[in-house]
């Protein structure tokens, strides 16, 4: 789901034809979206003139099963329904807490990338979170950041409980996703090491391209925070991200974001389909601001798996829609001459 913005300058520059078609592009994108808000919302009276649906993202797949939530009754919150996901790997059960928000959202709510995670768990993120509890060495002993985590961060709540790293940091650019996360990291008592915070990429981005990017260690997220919880001042040796790829105007902010947060010796994990061209947009400007970059499709074996069965038996599975690609970052070294 990809939309080019076009400034005044580069459109000089284009063909016409090229232009009618990033309009095109453009126009499809905003109707994604109204879908996207009247199916999340169940209520199909939002934008009645949507009818063609062929040639338009639906999100009727949800889900690869690898964590199964069961709703836990008897929660004494009126606002909120409260979810145990939970898995077996090895003979291990994993479980962890989640927090919904019992709220009829409005469209304006829905669409745009720094809400839709409001409403649920994307398989992107799924993925994600059972990935790395089957590869908990890679967050041990690590400072740890999820980007874009949406309603849940339910990767990052995961490696808090489980992968035993120095510390978690889990950010949105959505108040109202920040604040839920919160009450899911009090509720699994993980308060004391976990930090939340408001994170919107393109003011990280224009920060750290003031301060030239060159290493030194940002001082805050967000200018308007004034919660020392949201406030780091230090580089992180992981960063996860699970399909934050929509936009294309967000493309290079969150490549810059990345690349600055990121420890010398760090590694990002990004998470998310290959939706057309988008993913491979996005690989592409990481590999230009510097970044070593590796795709993965089958990382792991359950989950290639599943992909078969559904490809087989699910005609509402789309792989270029549904199936999560690993994308692994890190930076470039500087290597001496000879």
């Amino acid at each position: 789901m990809s939309t080019e913005i076009v400034t005044m300058t580069e459109m000089k520059n284009h063909h016409p034809r090229k232009i009618a078609d990033q309009q095109k592009d453009s126009s499809t994108a905003q109707r994604r979206w109204r879908l996207l808000a009247r199916a999340l919302s169940r209520s199909p009276e939002l934008f009645p003139e949507i009818d063609d649906v062929d040639d338009i993202s639906v999100r009727r797949f949800t889900s690869f099963n690898l964590l199964r939530p069961l709703i836990l009754e008897n929660v004494a919150d009126t606002e909120s329904s409260w979810y145990e996901y939970s898995t077996i790997i090895d003979n291990d059960l994993f479980d962890v807490q989640i927090r919904k928000i019992n709220k009829n959202f409005t469209a304006n709510e829905l669409i745009g990338f720094n809400n839709t995670g409001n409403v649920c768990v994307w398989p992107s993120e799924e993925c994600l979170a059972y990935y790395l509890l089957k590869n908990r060495i890679i967050c041990r002993n690590k400072v740890v950041l999820e980007l874009g985590g949406g309603m849940s961060c339910l990767a990052g709540v995961l490696v808090a409980k489980y992968c035993n790293p120095s510390g978690v940091t889990l950010t949105d650019g959505n108040v109202t996703s920040v604040d839920n996360v919160r009450c899911i990291v009090a509720r699994n008592s993980m308060a004391d090491f976990v930090r939340c915070g408001v994170v919107q990429w393109a003011r990280a981005a224009n920060a750290l391209r003031q301060t030239g990017n060159n290493g030194n260690r940002i001082k805050s997220w967000d200018a308007e925070a004034v919660d020392e919880s949201r406030r780091t001042d230090g580089l992180y040796d992981i960063i996860l991200s699970a399909d934050c790829l929509f936009f294309d105007d967000a493309r290079l902010d969150l490549v810059e974001t990345i690349y600055g947060w990121l420890a010398e010796d760090g590694i990002a994990l990004v998470m998310a389909p290959r939706r057309g061209t988008t993913f491979q947009r996005f690989a592409e400007a990481a590999l230009k601001r510097g970044f070593l970059t590796r795709q993965t499709e089958h990382y792991d074996a359950k989950v290639w798996s599943r992909h078969l069965e559904l490809l087989e038996h699910n005609h509402e599975y789309c792989p270029d829609l549904h199936f999560p690609i690993l994308l692994e970052l890190t930076k470039q070294k500087n290597t001496p001459p000879g």
